[in-house]
């Protein structure tokens, strides 16, 4: 079977990765810090770059500079000339985000990847907005299509299985509330076994499934799909049900997927499968690109991850990390390649929690960071000058101003006899740090300028480990529109 395009080599995955590894190497205490302690540990004069700190010294210039931030991706922004430092800044940083300089020609845009497989493609015909949110609506129609063209590939004359494309069947993991898993059986056709660990999740999906039997004849009208033989049948009630079955289980190293199919679809003769996930949390991403290496059945994998802060790392001890929460997705989920693991490389768990954040989406939304950000900052110093040096975690909560948040954080962390200080007092601290909280919400930009950068070397290290295992049709993906859906890359591969 004949790709379109050549992949990358893993020479130059791994050029790319030191690269990366050398320009947050000396920025890790920095990605790693926390908001917190912003006020009491001084982070901006110990981790902003000095060009930043000489030329944003007043309330005005942070104003300016958030301005900066927020145009980074508009033509405009070459054309600034305030704040050079700020944007020298965001210049560097973005050489190490996807796309950069020091990672381009790595990840294929959609339209690339459709070129790719071409003669296997599967297109998105069912115009189906119910029961879903604009976010998932726009990931499912995507994902869909491209697993149900992997699909295709699968059964295609001249590749490594005779199997037709009736006796294939797709492991959706982690399948939530089914969206993804029930889309490809009623778009495409193709049987898809939604599995998850969680049984509230399984019995939403099924719950889910029923609802859908009812809007599939409005969602054909609205296509003018009325004469498509296909969907003709896709209208009888019985049809989503024999295409899409739900399992609360779960599916490890050990599990043998030809009796497991036999379980749910006992009139198939299904030998050959093809694994997703869309936006599987933690470790299950990566266990996933395990499992489609050490399970031969498993013939190709499309698998967009998230939830970087619930993986466990080798190399970094994490002292809020809770294991009971990871007795599903047992093992390490970073690093995953032994290029980054002979290395013994550590990002840290506040490090991975920032690769969750979306530049594209506050820039595009101008997002200002909360005021809450602020309110804990100034929460630790109150905590100080209490006497109360223990770092708490106080979560989140609803509030009206900076003195009801202390109030209810004081009251919820059970320190309402050691931690007493008047509404004088806290109103008084608010006003005194003023500019402070206004020059946080500018360090917040400047950090999150980090964020790409480190979830762009999770991604390749997840690509590189499946190259080193030799798959060559390999691929990282930009499925989605990132201002929609922040978590848009995945990892695909076809054995």
């Amino acid at each position: 079977m004949n790709f379109r395009f050549k992949p990358c080599t893993m020479d130059r995955i791994r050029k790319q990765i030191d690269a990366i590894v050398r320009f947050l190497e000396p920025n890790k205490e920095f990605i790693n810090c926390h908001m917190v302690d912003y006020l009491t540990e001084q982070h901006w004069k110990h981790f902003v770059p000095e060009p930043i700190q000489s030329e944003l010294q007043t309330v005005d210039a942070y104003l300016q500079a958030k301005e900066l931030f927020w145009n980074q991706f508009d033509s405009s922004f070459n054309k600034h000339d305030r704040c050079p430092g700020v944007k020298d800044f965001i210049e560097n940083t973005r050489r190490y985000r996807l796309g950069g300089s020091e990672a381009q020609g790595i990840a294929l845009s959609l339209e690339e990847f459709n070129d790719t497989l071409l003669y296997f493609r599967k297109e998105t015909r069912l115009k189906m907005t119910e029961l879903m949110n604009v976010k998932k609506c726009h990931e499912v129609e995507v994902a869909a299509a491209v697993v149900a063209s992997l699909c295709n590939a699968i059964a295609s004359p001249g590749y490594c299985t005779d199997a037709k494309l009736e006796d294939i069947l797709v492991i959706d993991a982690g399948d939530g509330k089914g969206y993804l898993s029930s889309r490809i059986a009623l778009e495409h056709g193709i049987k898809v076994l939604g599995v998850d660990c969680n049984e509230t999740n399984t019995n939403n999906a099924e719950k889910r499934r029923e609802r859908l039997k009812n809007k599939i004849p409005k969602a054909i009208r609205k296509s003018n799909l009325e004469k498509d033989e296909y969907f003709t049948t896709m209208m009888k009630e019985d049809t989503l049900d024999n295409l899409y079955r739900t399992a609360t289980k779960l599916i490890d190293f050990e599990t043998n997927l030809i009796e497991l199919a036999e379980e749910y679809f006992p009139q198939g003769n299904h030998s050959t499968f093809c694994l997703c996930g869309l936006h599987t949390c933690g470790n299950l991403g990566p266990n996933c690109l395990r499992l489609f290496h050490q399970n031969p059945t498993i013939k190709g994998i499309c698998n967009v991850g998230c939830c970087y802060h619930l993986m466990q790392e080798q190399f970094i001890v994490d002292e809020y990390y809770n294991a009971t929460k990871a007795t599903d997705n047992p093992g390490y989920g970073f690093p995953m390649s032994s290029y980054l693991r002979d290395s013994r490389f550590a990002l840290g768990r506040n490090a991975r929690n920032l690769a969750a954040e979306s530049i594209d989406r506050a820039c595009t939304n101008r997002e200002n960071p909360s005021d809450k950000l602020g309110f804990r900052a100034l929460l630790q110093v109150v905590f100080i000058e209490c006497g109360e040096k223990k770092t708490h975690q106080v979560g989140r909560l609803k509030c009206n101003g900076f003195v009801d948040y202390v109030r209810k954080s004081v009251r919820r962390l059970g320190l309402i006899e050691s931690v007493t200080i008047t509404e004088e007092s806290l109103l008084e601290m608010e006003t005194r740090f003023a500019a402070e909280l206004e020059q946080l919400k500018v360090f917040y930009l400047i950090r999150q300028q980090f964020a790409p950068v480190v979830e762009t070397l999770i991604l390749l290290d997840r690509l590189l480990y499946l190259r080193e295992c030799g798959y060559e049709r390999s691929f990282l993906v930009k499925l989605f529109e990132p201002v929609v859906s922040p978590r848009c890359y995945a990892l695909i591969a076809l054995k």
